[in-house]
This record gives C-alpha cells, sequence and structure tokens, in this order.
C-alpha cells in the first residue's frame, strides 16, 4: 500500500535538498522532502553565498532575505583598514601565527578580489551561515507548497523503470510510510545512502584532512583592533586550522587535527578553549563562549554517476571538496537548479528523457572542475605553496563555467573555466548581464528567464520570433519573448548594450534557459524550423501542428 505519492522525493534537508524543493515548487513540481534532523543547521560548514547563487535567490523570492541578515562581501585589498561600516567583510584570505600578526602587518595575503560582481550580474556575494540560510530557504519553501518532513529516516529505496519505491520513518513515533514517486534526488550529503546503496563510486585525491569546528562568541574585534577578513589560516604548530567570523558575536575556528578527534565531539571543552586561546592569542582571561562544535573530514572526491535510473545525486552526495573557495555548498544550489527545470520539463510532458541525461553531462565537468580548483586552493593557502596551480578567479568559477551537452547548440567548450571571465552569449554560458529597462524600471537580463525559457532578441527579430513562440505555446514550452528595443517595447534596452553583449546582430536572438544559460544563439532568421531548435534544447519531439489540433 502506498502512503504518499508525490512526482519527487527528496532525501536530505540541507542547503541543497531544500533548495531543490524551493526551484521544483518554482517549477509547479510537487515534492516531499525528508530529513534525519529534527531542524535546520545548527553549527555549519558553509558561509559564502556565492553572486550566482543570489541570483538564484532571487528567481524564487529570497534574496533580500538572505541579504538583510548577512554580513557583506565589500573589496578585498581593504582588509586592513579599521574603518570599514559595520556588517561589511572584505574578501581577503590571510595566512598568519596568530591574529597578533594580523594586527602587526606579518600576515601573507593568499588571494583577494576586487569583487566587481555588478559587472557581471545583478547581485553581489554575501557572508552568511547555514544556520540563517536554511531557515529563509525552508519557510519559503513549506510556504510554496513543499512537503517537508524533519526527523524522518529514508529506511530504502528500489528504482524501477517507472518510479521509486521508498520506506520512510518518522523518528518520533517511529512509524513507517511507503512513498511512490516518479523520481528521487539523493541530497543527504557526503555520508549518505543513497549514493552508497545504489554503489556509485567516489574519485579523487582522497581525504586531505579532518577538521573539529568550534563555533564560540568573544570579542575579537578588540584585538584585531578593527581589521577583518573572510578567513584566516593558522601556521601555529600547537593549533593550526582556519578562523573567520560569522556575525557580530560568533567565531569558526576549525582546528586541523587528527581523525580521531573528530568521532563524537572527542575534545573535551577545557581543550577546546585552550585551543582557541592559543588559535587568537589571547590571554587566560579574555572571555570565550564555546557554543558547539562538530568534526567533519575534508576531501577532494567526485562521483562516477550523477544518475541512475530515476535517482539522481546533488550537492556533496556527488562531490566532495576542501571549504577553500567556499564553492561546495554553491555547487549544491547550482545542481538544484540545473536538475530542478529539467524535471519539472519531463513531468509536465515538454521534456524527453534526454534532458534528464544532460543534468549529468552538464554539472559532473563542473563538479570535477570546481573540487580541483578548491583542492588546489587549500594546498596553497594551508602551508607554502608547492608547484604551479592554474587556479581561476572566484567569479569564474561560480558563474564562469560553461555546460556542453545535446540540449545546447553550439560548439562544446574546450575548458569548463576559461582563463578569464567570458560570459558573451555564446551556449552553454550564463547569460550576460546587462540593465534593462521593465516598465520604466531597471531589470537585469539574466532576471527574464526563470521559470521559462526567455527569447531575447534584438529589435528586428520581431518578424520571426512569433513563429517560435507559437511553436513552444503549441508544445506546452513555458517561454516569454522579448525584442528589444532602445524604446517602445514592455523591455527596452535603453542604451542597445545586449546585442553587443550577447554576440547577436539585430536580427538575431539567444535562447534562455530556465536556469539563466544560453541554450541556443542564432546570428538571424533561423535556417532550422523554430520546432527543430525547441525539439532539440527540450530533448522532446514537439508534436505537428495537426496532432495538436486534433
Amino acid at each position: 500500500m502506498t502512503d504518499i505519492r508525490v512526482p519527487v522525493l527528496i532525501v536530505g534537508g540541507g542547503l541543497t535538498g531544500l533548495a531543490a524543493a524551493l526551484f521544483l515548487r518554482q517549477h509547479g513540481v510537487d515534492c516531499t522532502l525528508v530529513e534525519r534532523n529534527t531542524t535546520t543547521s545548527q553549527l555549519l560548514r558553509s558561509t559564502h553565498v556565492s553572486p550566482r547563487t543570489m541570483e538564484l535567490f532571487r528567481t524564487v523570492g529570497i534574496q533580500q532575505a538572505v541579504w538583510d541578515v548577512a554580513e557583506k562581501v565589500v573589496p578585498g585589498r581593504l582588509w586592513s583598514e579599521t574603518n570599514l561600516p559595520p556588517h561589511q567583510l572584505p574578501r581577503a584570505i590571510l595566512r598568519a601565527g596568530s591574529l597578533a600578526d594580523v594586527v602587526s602587518g606579518d600576515a601573507i595575503v593568499m588571494e583577494e578580489g576586487a569583487n566587481q560582481f555588478t559587472d557581471v550580474g545583478p547581485c553581489e556575494p554575501v557572508w552568511c551561515g547555514q544556520d540563517r540560510v536554511e531557515p529563509i530557504m525552508l519557510a519559503e519553501a513549506v510556504r510554496k507548497g513543499a512537503d517537508v518532513r524533519f526527523a524522518t529516516d529514508l529506511v530504502s529505496f528500489a528504482p524501477d523503470p517507472d518510479g521509486v519505491t521508498a520506506r520512510i520513518r518518522d523518528r518520533a513515533t517511529g512509524k513507517t510510510s511507503t512513498v511512490r514517486a516518479d523520481y528521487l534526488i539523493g541530497a543527504d550529503g557526503a555520508g549518505g545512502s543513497v549514493r552508497t546503496q545504489l554503489g556509485i563510486e567516489r574519485r579523487g585525491n582522497g581525504t586531505v584532512g579532518h577538521v573539529l569546528n568550534m563555533l564560540f562568541k568573544a570579542d575579537l574585534d578588540t584585538v584585531l583592533g578593527g581589521r577583518r577578513f573572510l578567513i584566516l589560516y593558522l601556521t601555529s604548530k600547537q593549533a593550526p586550522g582556519m578562523l573567520f567570523k560569522l556575525d557580530d558575536e560568533r567565531w569558526i575556528f576549525g582546528w586541523f587535527c587528527g581523525p580521531d578527534e573528530i568521532v563524537d565531539n572527542a575534545v573535551p571543552a577545557e581543550r577546546c578553549l585552550e585551543l582557541i586561546r592559543t588559535a587568537t592569542g589571547v590571554d587566560p582571561d579574555f572571555p570565550i563562549d564555546l557554543q558547539l562544535t562538530m568534526g567533519w573530514w575534508m576531501a577532494h572526491e567526485v562521483v562516477d554517476a550523477y544518475r541512475d535510473q530515476r535517482v539522481f545525486l546533488a550537492g556533496d552526495a556527488c562531490h566532495v571538496l576542501p571549504p577553500t573557495g567556499g564553492f561546495g555548498a554553491n555547487a549544491g544550489v547550482q545542481d538544484a537548479s540545473n536538475l530542478a527545470w529539467k524535471l519539472a520539463a519531463v513531468l509536465h510532458g515538454w521534456g524527453g528523457d534526454g534532458l534528464l541525461d544532460s543534468y549529468q553531462a552538464e554539472r559532473r565537468p563542473v563538479g570535477q572542475a570546481t573540487a580541483d580548483q578548491a583542492w588546489m586552493r587549500h594546498m596553497r593557502w594551508s602551508g607554502p605553496p608547492a608547484g604551479d596551480f592554474e587556479q581561476r578567479d572566484q567569479t569564474v568559477v561560480t558563474t564562469g563555467y560553461r555546460y556542453g551537452s545535446p540540449v545546447i547548440l553550439g560548439d562544446a567548450p574546450d575548458e569548463v573555466f576559461a582563463a578569464t571571465m567570458t560570459l558573451d552569449g555564446r551556449p552553454g554560458s550564463r547569460v550576460p548581464h546587462v540593465w534593462l529597462t521593465r516598465d520604466g524600471h531597471p531589470i537585469s537580463s539574466v532576471d527574464l528567464a526563470g521559470p521559462e525559457f526567455a527569447l531575447i532578441g534584438g529589435a528586428e527579430a520581431a518578424d520571426w520570433i512569433p513563429e517560435l513562440v507559437a511553436d513552444a505555446r503549441r508544445a506546452g514550452i513555458p517561454l516569454a519573448a522579448y525584442p528589444l528595443a532602445a524604446d517602445g517595447g514592455t523591455v527596452t534596452d535603453p542604451g542597445e548594450a545586449f546585442a553587443s553583449a550577447a554576440g547577436i546582430t539585430a536580427r538575431g536572438a539567444v535562447l534562455v534557459r530556465p536556469d539563466g544559460f544560453v541554450c541556443w544563439r542564432t546570428e538571424d532568421r533561423p535556417a532550422e524550423g523554430p520546432a527543430q531548435v525547441l525539439a532539440a534544447v527540450t530533448g522532446h519531439q514537439l508534436p505537428d501542428e495537426e496532432e495538436h489540433r486534433g
């Protein structure tokens, strides 16, 4: 007997699972999420919310809510200044023996950014812990209609050609239920059961270190004299690790330790306080309030497959990487964005199974390249540089990557991350950001896509765009068209900058997917019919006009 029937079952209620629920509901897909913990994250590893993730939060209406509770990230070169406004942190990664070295100027700047994110997109990054971001995501997912069940275990699951049958258990009552879903998303983390039950292997450089996170309250600003940074790598042999600020009161010291130290929080509170004092260089009487501790391991591994029949992996379930760069959680949110609209397309009947195959074709190369970038940074930041690293700029890693798959019509990229930031309208890349005007108000070209496709064309493309729109409507494909002119349209381009940024003529257009990525570009009226284009980018043959009428 089936107790619950739902299109998508999500296993895991962290950032990735909650993102999957949010994006699925954005696309009108019902979902049930189960999470074994009783609530959202209390102690965290993820703090960096990238501009690309903020763009995705913008599409589901939570960008402002996250911004309101976050610390703002400002240019890294300001790290040594002592007069920054409250709630601003410079994007500076430092290495030193102690906080005293930072104050004296005896610190090595490992990375700092000019952070001209507004040239790349409409959003800026923030520094915000999971304990603040996840409740916002949860509340919005529930408001949008997601069925979220905490304190609930996945007992077992069995995929078949038509769906997935799972057993879940309420941890409070012990009651078990049967769930029948069309698809299952395993967002249950690096140690989750979905991947292991499927027998999917992870490969890479393996475990690169163990960390005991210590969340504590202390007025370290008085020690720093107003200086600020994102992360300080501490090289003290007595207390090596990472130190970073969360908000007005709270800090995290991540102690690089042995594997035995992270089991069941084996380090006594007194020892933790001693390590914090050593790491920060404060005297024994300096007030420190230890809040929580959590052990975890750093690794560099990516799974062999992101999909097995009707089961998909996302987030840490398919890629584990060192925290250097803050890429992991953001990659999980972007996994969810890529997958959600494709599941919606298939469930709503206008996408083919090949569209689901493209999830792995697109996201696995990005996951591998992102893990490699995090590993390179870890090797460089945690110790003296060794070897040459092809390190890419932070914004290239989080926003400037390119996809290649059969549902993207264009040449496959030579590499996932280009040497420089390039968002020029080429298929497989995120649509270039240009400020347009809609009904007299500024709007980014990035905002035009999601939850539907956006066909953005030059002013002279208006004669052929309606034909493509009609074919999309006939097939049930959600699509909005925007032929841009300097004035006179619903959405206008007063500076006539978009065509140049997107590499099209006044008669050309780009087709932007619901996840914001260009999947097709044409310089002029397309030689192929609109139906052919739509079939190719959705992996689904469109019904002919006579069939539609019938």
